[in-house]
């Protein structure tokens, strides 16, 4: 068996859960990450004393193979039921980040690094980075979303097919603006710490993270919809943060103690690719991502669960190729 140098671009859970499968098989994954932590859009962040998931939430789960690892993580103290009995709301009692975080432990990973340029010689493949770094791979899988890799790809040394190009510049994603919001008392939301209904037009959802049992301080994250968030996404930061509290603070039955924003410009694809992954011809390059849905995925949307069957088929995929 030859083993393989594989660069994975990404660190969210579809970057994480490839580097996994190709590690369990002998090869060498490493993770280029331009941020400064593993997670992708399963975040939490720290706000004061508190700490908020200002990401997705939760997850569900709809496939026997992502059901095994949930179940794992569940014996393993890392993931927990929130709420829902027949189709559970699964969440982690120490922020969404830490799936991912627990996920990549034993990972090589690469962090603040950003891939500018990928070229090929036929053998290997050379990712150029913003910093000037050089790194070299037998195969890549790329993992951001796709309009990112469709960037990347445009200004890299590669000759792709027109119906490939089209086919990538399809994928549009919707943007979420998300506020953060530290309040002097705990105020519940819901009767799990969710409200995602009975809301002012704009505002999506609400999660109260200590009433959720992450945060030791009440904290509240507020998810705007798609398109407030699109007709606000190029606002400057305390415009946006003002109009969220104008529309919040009717809500809000406690004193603000602090607040901050989080932008997420490729929050939920509004455009789906029908298989867990894409290879680009001719060149050992796997696309993979939450947008990547497979074939028998009948719900037409994203969600950790897509993310992470996505990042398992393209390395599985890649691995057929090397037998």
């Amino acid at each position: 068996m030859v083993h393989m140098d594989i660069a994975v671009i990404g660190g969210g859970a579809s970057g994480v859960f490839a580097a996994r499968i190709l590690k369990a098989e002998g090869h060498r994954p490493f993770i280029i990450e331009k941020g400064k932590s593993v997670g992708g859009r399963l975040a939490t962040r720290r706000i004061g004393e508190g700490k908020a998931d200002h990401g997705a939430q939760f997850f569900t789960v709809r496939r026997p193979e992502m059901q095994r690892y949930v179940d794992t993580w569940i014996r393993e103290g890392i993931a927990s039921v929130w709420f829902g009995e027949e189709h559970p709301r699964y969440m982690s009692p120490f922020g969404m980040n830490q799936l991912i975080k627990h996920a990549a432990e034993e990972l090589d990973v690469i962090l603040r690094e950003r891939i500018i340029r990928l070229e090929t010689d036929g053998e290997k493949v050379f990712l150029a980075s913003e910093d000037g770094e050089l790194y070299v791979a037998d195969a890549v899988i790329a993992t951001p979303p796709v309009p990112q890799t469709l960037a990347l790809l445009e200004q890299s040394a590669l000759e792709l097919p027109p119906e490939t190009t089209a086919a990538l510049a399809a994928f549009t994603f919707d943007p979420c603006i998300v506020a953060l919001i530290e309040l002097e008392e705990p105020q519940r939301f819901g009767p799990h710490g969710l409200q995602d209904s009975g809301l002012p037009e704009g505002i999506d959802k609400i999660a109260a993270n200590d009433q959720k049992g992450i945060s030791s301080t009440p904290v509240v994250t507020v998810h705007m919809t798609p398109e407030w968030s699109r007709s606000h996404y190029e606002h400057e930061d305390d415009d946006v943060l003002s109009r969220v509290m104008e529309l919040v603070r009717p809500l809000l039955k406690q004193d603000v103690k602090t607040t901050q924003l989080k932008r997420w410009r490729f929050a939920q694809a509004a455009h789906t690719h029908p298989k867990p992954y894409m290879q680009l011809p001719d060149y050992p390059i796997y696309l993979a991502g939450d947008s990547f849905l497979r074939e028998d995925d009948t719900s037409g949307k994203t969600r950790v669960e897509s993310a992470v069957l996505s990042g398992i088929s393209a390395a599985r995929a890649l691995l057929e190729k090397t037998k």
